[in-house]
């Protein structure tokens, strides 16, 4: 059988088929082999296998919020705004082709176009809202600003000033980008200069002879203004305190201030100090006045254009004719004894000169539990000093007070009692307010508190006011050394009295106020630290009767009567606020001896 390629039957055009002899099964089983691998080379299907079907498309990711590139979108009026949103799904990617739908809340504030471009129509607040087919909406808060300041503008930027006046700035011309005159809106000011202060209403305060700027400021526009000080004519130096009583050694501390002729406070100004006698005092460049010997001299306080003088008292202090005779009864531990024997140390330094001797005689118990009789020729004034139980620690810490009065204008004590609670002599010991007690006490001993209420006919009227809102004492010398102190305006007021507390509770009308006198020993309450005995507590004792030293008081005046008290109540161990019980005269005892009780007395109040 012969072989070769032959045309099949039919066949048109260029194409032709050819098969050979005895291999055409072999080529239709080749040629299903190919269609099978190349149908699954391709993705799309070759068959119509309903087992498998048609490919499926990936449907698109779901939005779950809509989220905004600013949590508040804020635009000015008549000027426009962006307002950039993104789809996003539950995982936080981006969904691509968002079509959002813009809304406002208030479309009187601002507008919003359907591409979320935002106009500000008038200043105020309201909300825009992206919502996409779905129902997602996200919502972006719009705020609306006024038009931007352009200018501002003041009748005058150069202003001048005299020393320690003051002015306030003219209100500016504000008018804003569109031409509008603003109303409503005011500045903030900035000084450059110390001398020159400014409020944040435009308050102008002239501190010294300067000159300086002040910086207006709105938005982001700013002004300056320039200001010249002038020194201004003194109308009076001023120096705290006014009347320098010392003794040799002691110094005070004094502060000079300067105001104008129209009464206005100048301040930044130098003060230079000279005293005429320095023999007796100094000063230092800072107005530190130090007693050196005893004598009289006087402080001379300059500034430019004007000066003043202060009187200098100096003394030498120490015991006097005056003598307080302790007495101890019953077991007084050693602290109490030592602690009682340095207050009446303090008191004799004082007090100066004897009082008329009078013979004292009175029973046991007659000026308290536990008190003996005593018979004996006092010259100045007894003191009886006990430890007993009161009311447990922490209550009332002590008890004092005079006990029995001379007859005999000025009707002074003879006689007085000082009673410490046993339990709490060691913890007074401890807080260092052992010896303050006992001098405090033994101060009402001597009438403060005591002897000046005018309702105790054996006593002048040296208190006016007692139980009412003001209660003050108005002896003449006390009324002096409180206006030279700064404590009172003038030496025509009283002395203000404690007038805070239930009348008749021992506080309330027996002490000096402490709002007033702060730390002041015969104030209502004790303090840590210092508690000074001031000049008006021994020109109170002069009114009464006593003579005096005045040099012998404290540095104490209102520029340091908070100070340097460290604590207002004292704690003790257990945190409880201290009381005492003020005790009051309840006989009159003749030069001879004759004891008489006082009709009505007053009973022990506790504070």
């Amino acid at each position: 059988m012969s072989m070769g390629w032959s045309r099949r039957n039919g066949a048109q055009g260029p194409f032709r088929t050819y098969k050979k002899p005895g291999l055409s099964g072999f080529w239709s089983r080749i040629g299903v082999a190919l269609a099978v691998v190349v149908c699954a080379a391709v993705i799309t299907s070759c068959g119509s296998d309903s087992s498998t079907g048609p490919a499926r498309l990936q449907a698109p990711p779901r939005v779950t919020r809509i989220i905004f590139s600013k949590i508040v979108e804020s635009v000015e009026v008549q000027r426009t705004d962006s307002a950039v949103a993104t789809c996003v799904d539950s995982t936080g990617t981006k969904v691509p082709s968002c079509q959002l739908t813009w809304s406002v809340d208030d479309s009187t504030v601002a507008r919003i176009s359907p591409s979320g471009v935002i106009t500000g129509d008038q200043p105020g607040n309201t909300a825009a809202h992206a919502t996409i087919a779905t129902g997602i909406t996200g919502l972006l808060r719009i705020v609306v600003l006024p038009p931007a300041i352009a200018t501002i503008t003041y009748p005058t930027t150069a202003f001048t000033m005299g020393e320690g006046d003051t002015l306030t700035i003219p209100a500016p011309k504000i008018v804003d980008r569109t031409g509008a005159v603003v109303t409503g809106r005011t500045p903030t000011y900035r000084s450059n200069s110390s001398g020159i202060t400014v409020t944040s209403a435009g308050l102008v305060t002239a501190v010294t002879a300067t000159s300086g700027v002040i910086v207006a400021t709105l938005d982001t526009v700013s002004v300056q203004l320039s200001f010249t000080v002038v020194p201004a004519p003194i109308g009076s130096v001023n120096v705290m305190p006014s009347i320098l009583d010392m003794g040799v050694g002691r110094t005070v501390a004094t502060q000079s201030s300067a105001t104008g002729t129209g009464g206005q406070k100048i301040t930044g100004r130098v003060y230079t100090y000279a005293v005429d006698n320095p023999s007796v005092a100094q000063v230092s460049s800072r107005g530190i006045v130090t007693g050196v010997a005893p004598g009289k001299a006087t402080l001379t306080v300059s500034t430019s254009g004007g000066a003043t003088t202060v009187p200098i008292s100096v003394a030498q202090l120490g015991p006097g004719g005056f003598v307080i005779d302790l007495q101890f009864v019953g077991t007084v531990s050693q602290a109490t004894q030592q602690a009682a024997q340095q207050a009446v140390q303090a008191w004799e330094q004082i007090i100066s000169a004897p009082l008329i001797p009078y013979h004292i005689v009175t029973n046991a118990n007659d000026c308290g539990k536990g008190i003996p009789a005593v018979n004996k020729t006092e010259t100045s004034l007894l003191v009886i000093v006990q430890e007993d139980s009161i009311d447990g620690p922490g209550k009332t810490v002590g008890l004092g007070g005079p006990c029995v009065l001379r007859d005999a204008a000025p009707q002074l004590t003879a006689l007085g009692t000082v009673t410490v609670d046993k339990a709490d002599a060691a913890g007074l010991q401890q807080e260092g307010l052992l010896v303050a007690t006992l001098t405090h006490e033994i101060g009402h001993i001597l009438g403060l508190g005591t002897l000046w209420d005018p309702a105790d006919t054996f006593f002048p009227n040296l208190a006016t006011g007692i139980g009412g809102a003001n209660p003050v004492f108005i002896g003449r010398k006390a009324r002096i050394a409180s206006a030279a102190l700064g404590f009172t305006p003038d030496s025509s007021l009283g002395v203000p009295i404690e007038n805070v507390g239930k009348v008749g509770d021992g506080t309330r009308d027996g002490h000096w106020r402490g709002s007033v006198f702060g730390h002041e020993l015969m104030t209502g309450t004790l303090h840590s630290g210092l508690n000074p005995i001031s000049l008006v507590t021994i020109q109170a004792l002069a009114d009464f009767g006593y003579t005096v030293v005045p040099e012998a008081a404290d540095d104490f005046n209102v520029l340091n009567a908070s100070s340097p008290a460290s604590s207002i109540t004292p704690s003790l161990s257990i945190g409880t606020r201290l009381r005492e019980t003020v005790l009051y005269p309840q006989f009159t005892v003749t030069r001879g001896g004759t004891l008489r009780r006082i009709p009505n007395a007053r009973q022990p109040q506790i504070q």
